[in-house]
C-alpha cells in the first residue's frame, strides 16, 4: 500500500509568503511493517495521532519524531518525499500556460531542447535579482490573479504590469528579452485559460511523478490511500482518468523524465488520517520537509538544522524548483519518441468523449 499526505497546500495561491513550499510524501509499507513501527516508536504510549506541526514543539514530541526518522524502515525503499517551490512555479506556469500555448499554435514544441526550462529558470532568476521588488510582486500577483479568476480586467492588469516591468529602468536586457515573449501571448489568452481547473495546483504533478518513481522501483501498480484533504478530494477523478486510459502501456517523455501511461497505479481511495497510521507517517515526512525548507529565525532553528541533515531529505530528485545548469544542459540533449503533452491531450480527448457517450 502507498500512503500519501501533503503539507503547505495553498491551492492556486502561489504567492503565500508564509508557506513558500508545497510538499508531498508517500510511504510504501506492508501491514506487518506498520505494526512493527507502531510498536518500536511507542505509538500507543504516545496515545494520539501523529502531526509533525504540533509534535516538534514539545520535548516528548521530538523524541517520538526522532524514533520515527531514525527507524531502519524509514529509508528510501519505504519513503519518497517531493516538493515544489511555489515562487518558481509562478514562472514555470507563465511559460507552460501562456508561452507554450502561443508556440504550440505556431507549430513549435517548447519542450524540445528544454526551451521551457531555460525560459522559466531565466525569468525566475532575473525576477529575484530585480531591484524593484514591489513591481515584481505586482507582476507575480497579477499573473496568479488572472489564472485564478480570468476576466477582461485581470487579463488587462497582467499584461499592463508585464509592460511596466519590461520597461522599468532596473530591468536588465536579458530579462527584457525574456519578458518580451509574454505580450504576444495575449491573442491566445482564451485558449490558454480554457482548462483553468487544473492550473497551478501542484498536487497532480507531484503525485504523478511519485507514482512513476514507485513503479520504476517496484514494477507493481500499488493501491493508494490519500488523506481526506482538499487537494486529493478535488483531483481524484482526474487522476483516475489518467489511470483508466484505454491504451496499451506507453512510455512517453524526455530522457530520465520518461513516464508510463496509463498512470501505473491500482485503486485510489481517500481515508481519514486518524484511522491510517501510514498516512500519519506521510504527514510527518511531508510536514518535516516543509519545515526544513522554509526559512525561520525562531527558537526552533536548531531543530530545523537537525531535520535538514536527515539522509531522507538529501538530494530530493522529485521536485518542481529552479534547475541546475548541469540539469538543463543534459535536458537540452534529450529527445522524445512520444511527446507527453501530445499523448495526454489526444487521450484525454478520448476520455472526455467516452464519458459523454456514457451519460
Amino acid at each position: 500500500m502507498l500512503y500519501f499526505d501533503e503539507s503547505g497546500y495553498t491551492g492556486p495561491d502561489l504567492i503565500n509568503s508564509k508557506q513558500p513550499y508545497f510538499s508531498l510524501a508517500s510511504i510504501r509499507m506492508t501491514d506487518e511493517e506498520i505494526a512493527q513501527i507502531k510498536e518500536e516508536v511507542g505509538y500507543c504510549e504516545w496515545g494520539r495521532e501523529l502531526h509533525f506541526k504540533s509534535m516538534y514543539k514539545s520535548y516528548h514530541g521530538q523524541k517520538i519524531l526522532d524514533k520515527i526518522f531514525n527507524h531502519p524502515l524509514m529509508d528510501n525503499y519505504h519513503v519518497l518525499p517531493s516538493f515544489a517551490h511555489k515562487r518558481y512555479c509562478i514562472y514555470a506556469n507563465i511559460v507552460n500556460i501562456l508561452v507554450e500555448t502561443m508556440y504550440h499554435f505556431n507549430g513549435i514544441n517548447l519542450y524540445e531542447g528544454a526551451k521551457n526550462l531555460i525560459l522559466a529558470n531565466g525569468l525566475h532568476c532575473f525576477a529575484i535579482l530585480h531591484s524593484n521588488k514591489d513591481l515584481v510582486a505586482e507582476f507575480e500577483n497579477n499573473f496568479v490573479g488572472m489564472v485564478r479568476k480570468p476576466s477582461i480586467e485581470s487579463v488587462a492588469n497582467f499584461y499592463r504590469t508585464t509592460d511596466k516591468l519590461r520597461y522599468d529602468v532596473d530591468t536588465r536586457e536579458g530579462f527584457f528579452d525574456m519578458l518580451s515573449e509574454i505580450p504576444p501571448t495575449i491573442q491566445y489568452i482564451k485558449e490558454a485559460l480554457t482548462h483553468k481547473k487544473f492550473y497551478i495546483d501542484l498536487t497532480i504533478p507531484l503525485f504523478s511523478v511519485s507514482i512513476q518513481e514507485w513503479y520504476n522501483k517496484t514494477k507493481v501498480k500499488e493501491n493508494v490511500l490519500f488523506d481526506s484533504s482538499e487537494p486529493f478530494f478535488a483531483n481524484i477523478e482526474f487522476m483516475e482518468s489518467l489511470r483508466d486510459m484505454e491504451v496499451p502501456e506507453t512510455v512517453v517523455g524526455y530522457g530520465k523524465g520518461k513516464h508510463v501511461y496509463p498512470l501505473p497505479v491500482g485503486n485510489m481511495e481517500i481515508a481519514k488520517s486518524h484511522e491510517e497510521f501510514g498516512i500519519q507517517l506521510a504527514d510527518v515526512f511531508a510536514s518535516a520537509l516543509c519545515f526544513a525548507l522554509t526559512p525561520r529565525n525562531d527558537k526552533f532553528v536548531k531543530y530545523q538544522d537537525k531535520i535538514k541533515s536527515l539522509p531522507i531529505f538529501q538530494n530530493i530528485k522529485l521536485n518542481i524548483a529552479p534547475s541546475t545548469n548541469d540539469f538543463i544542459e543534459a535536458r537540452m540533449k534529450e529527445t522524445a519518441e512520444i511527446d507527453p503533452l501530445d499523448f495526454l491531450c489526444e487521450h484525454s480527448d478520448r476520455i472526455n468523449i467516452n464519458k459523454k457517450s456514457n451519460i
